[in-house]
């Protein structure tokens, strides 16, 4: 019997898959555009998230605080940024100064970054009305809208 140049006799324990099959393959499947840009906008709100209340505090908290002077809201960005400058640099040798100041030049640019991102939930994401929670209390008991 003629068989195929590219047949081989090959008996079943001796088999093996050269192609596919791998758990790789099944359980995390390649990350196209679409999944990096949807996790690119992920990793920017939880980012914004934790900067979110801050942020909020040091402009609107500082609009509304009822002794606003114009700018205060810089002030406060100032006084931040100023804040984790000084957690950061250590005015002890020349190399402590190059290495700190390394470090906080970073975290100076790491805290604008979670504001911007911050920024960006306020733009593009939905704020929940605080209100829609709020209810009276009963009749007999301090009337107070809780």
């Amino acid at each position: 019997m003629m068989m195929p140049a590219n047949f081989s006799a090959v008996s079943e324990n001796e088999m093996t898959y050269v192609m596919g099959g791998s758990v790789a393959d099944y359980l995390a499947p390649a990350m196209g555009k679409k999944e990096w840009s949807n996790f690119s906008k992920n990793l920017v709100t939880i980012i914004g998230n934790s900067y979110l209340g801050n942020f909020v505090n040091n402009t609107l908290g500082v609009i509304f605080s009822g002794t606003y002077v114009p700018g205060d809201v810089l002030g406060m960005f100032g006084s931040n940024i100023s804040d984790v400058w000084g957690k950061n640099y250590d005015d002890a040798s020349t190399k402590s100064k190059i290495l700190s100041g390394m470090a906080g030049v970073l975290n100076v640019g790491l805290n604008i970054a979670g504001n911007l991102a911050a920024i960006y939930n306020l733009g593009f994401g939905t704020v929940d009305n605080a209100a829609k929670g709020a209810k009276i209390a009963e009749f007999g008991s301090d009337a107070v809208v809780m």
